[in-house]
């Protein structure tokens, strides 16, 4: 890619003073209401479904894509095994109910006032149901879970020892990241699933597909673009399930299923008539508009419309998408080529690049609930703000290997330079550096200079941090008055699917203040800043290959 692929914008102002901001959202555990009185004058509403790793929530927005109310409730992970992370599927579509009805109830708004409703899901997790019942067959295996590694290891193998060898078909990699790999394992490991699918009574989806069929009572199989294209089972060209694709990573499961029986009926797009809500519930009767993965949802509601721009989203893990407009480029740096939106039937699909990194909120997380430095995310950044510097310790957050641009599923967590002066101070800033350091890996890796990085997401509501991330990637950070553009993005979709908005550009004529900046963040010029950078690699390399597969022998 040319260096002048992204266009240089004007500095407009700066903000270079560091404070602790309240970031009670980075983990995902707060009920909220986001109460508004500027309801719209044409009684016209949208409602977003935003569920994630962490949380579900619920957002009423008026015709202006103003959040009226919203509703917040955890949802539980499981961690039965080292690696696996799972989650109920029934308790997610429960989440979802609870927070409609709250959040409508704290809006004034029935489900006859929504124009539209969008779904934003986490990505790649992935569920299979049985069609003829709707009971999850299994837990809904989490997009972090690794307990596919030697799945994807023999793939690799039997196709050549390339990890990359369906990338341009799926511009994705070989890696227990993506749908795929996940579906294969349910199918020769779970009882359940096996028979369901020798039977063909089971269906299989991520997780905007599972609600989907639950809202519109099993009358819609379907799928949108996005969350397909991260299944590593989609053409990115076609838009259509890909049978080469399918082939090379779903055959030979005994049994020999019927996996397109199993995949949706349809890839649809980000923006159109899904149906009608029929399953009873807060929502029954309202129309379905949107859906949209969360990370494509934030690069929406970041309006990253334009080629070259960038959006960097802190929430469970961290992920940055460039928009590189109708062109599908493929990196050889480590980064994903990915679907970032397609807002309507006939709209043509904008394509973006990714880095996904697996940590950012989990991290802040796994520092208070198995270190107990804290009770909340504010106090891990209270703490880590009370130390100038870390004095020399590197934490690389690799619980369950690394992904992008490194994507080295052996390596394993480390802090290293770590010696008797250390507190838990150092090692809290040493993780907010890890998040920042992270970042600039996937700058790095993009083979271009983006001149901004919009943030979004609970660790950017952290002024301390985000001065950091500029600081460290050496790149101004512009963060919107509203954090929570994947409920907005999802809002959008819906916008555009129910007709309120034609599309893109009458969105942007009709509301040029949406997105509304908060603040710019500056760079300050820091000495050791390459020098820090440089170390923090080093760190990498000394965690990589740690995990093996080795079994003791067994004792005489």
């Amino acid at each position: 890619m040319a260096s002048a692929f992204l266009a240089k914008r004007a500095l407009t102002s700066s903000r270079t003073a560091i404070s602790t901001r309240n970031i009670v959202q980075i983990v995902g555990t707060a009920s909220t209401c986001n109460n508004s009185s500027e309801h719209s004058s044409k009684g016209v509403f949208f409602g977003a479904i935003d569920q994630g790793t962490s949380s579900t929530r619920f957002v009423v927005f008026n015709d202006a894509l103003n959040p009226v109310a919203s509703h917040q409730v955890k949802v539980n992970q499981r961690y039965e095994h080292p690696g696996w992370a799972d989650m109920d599927p029934e308790e997610i579509l429960q989440s979802v109910n609870t927070c409609a009805q709250s959040a409508l109830d704290k809006a004034g708004v029935s489900p006859s006032q929504l124009a539209g409703v969008g779904v934003t899901n986490q990505r790649e997790s992935s569920i299979v149901w049985d069609r003829n019942t709707g009971e999850a067959l299994a837990p809904c295996i989490l997009w972090f879970d690794d307990r596919t590694k030697p799945i994807c290891a023999k793939l690799t193998e039997e196709l050549g020892g390339n990890p990359q060898v369906l990338s341009q078909e799926s511009g994705l990699r070989i890696n227990p990241y993506f749908s795929a790999f996940k579906l294969r394992w349910l199918l020769e490991n779970d009882e359940k699933v096996k028979k369901a699918a020798e039977a063909g009574a089971a269906a299989f989806g991520t997780v905007e597909s599972f609600l989907l069929w639950k809202l519109t009572d099993g009358k819609q199989h379907i799928t949108d673009c996005t969350n397909a294209s991260r299944t590593m089972l989609m053409d990115l060209k076609s838009l259509d399930w890909s049978d080469k694709l399918i082939d090379s990573l779903l055959s030979g499961i005994s049994g020999d299923p019927d996996i397109r029986k199993m995949l949706p009926n349809k890839i649809v797009s980000n923006s159109e008539d899904y149906g009608t809500v029929q399953m009873e519930g807060p929502l029954k009767g309202a129309k379905l508009t949107g859906a949209i993965g969360d990370q494509q949802s934030a690069l929406v509601g970041q309006q990253c419309f334009d080629r070259g721009q960038m959006k960097n989203t802190f929430g469970t893990g961290q992920f940055l998408l460039l928009n590189t407009g109708k062109e599908m480029i493929m990196s050889d740096k480590g980064l994903l080529t990915t679907v970032g939106y397609k807002m309507g039937i006939d709209d043509p699909v904008t394509y973006a690049i990714e880095g996904s990194v697996a940590v950012s909120g989990v991290g802040i997380k796994w520092i208070i609930e198995s270190l107990g430095f804290g009770e909340n995310p504010e106090d891990i950044v209270n703490l880590a703000s009370s130390v100038e510097s870390t004095k020399g310790l590197y934490f690389v957050p690799a619980f369950n290997g690394i992904m992008a641009p490194h994507w080295k599923p052996d390596a394993r967590g480390i802090m290293i330079g770590l010696t008797n002066y250390h507190k838990k101070e150092h090692v809290c800033r040493a993780l907010i550096e890890a998040l920042c350091f992270q970042c600039r890996d996937v700058v790095e890796a993009m083979g271009v200079d983006p001149q901004l990085i919009k943030v979004d997401g609970g660790v950017s509501q952290s002024d301390f941090a985000m001065q950091i991330l500029s600081n460290l990637t050496k790149r101004p950070v512009e963060r919107p008055k509203n954090v929570e553009t994947t409920a907005l993005g999802a809002a959008i979709s819906a916008s555009i699917g129910s007709g309120h908005f034609s599309g893109i550009s009458e969105l942007r004529e009709s509301l040029p203040n949406l997105g509304k900046i908060d603040v710019r963040f500056e760079p300050n010029a820091l000495a050791d800043a390459d020098f820090r950078y440089e170390q923090w690699g080093r760190a990498i390399e000394r965690c990589i290959g740690w995990e093996t597969h080795h079994v003791p022998p067994k004792k005489p």
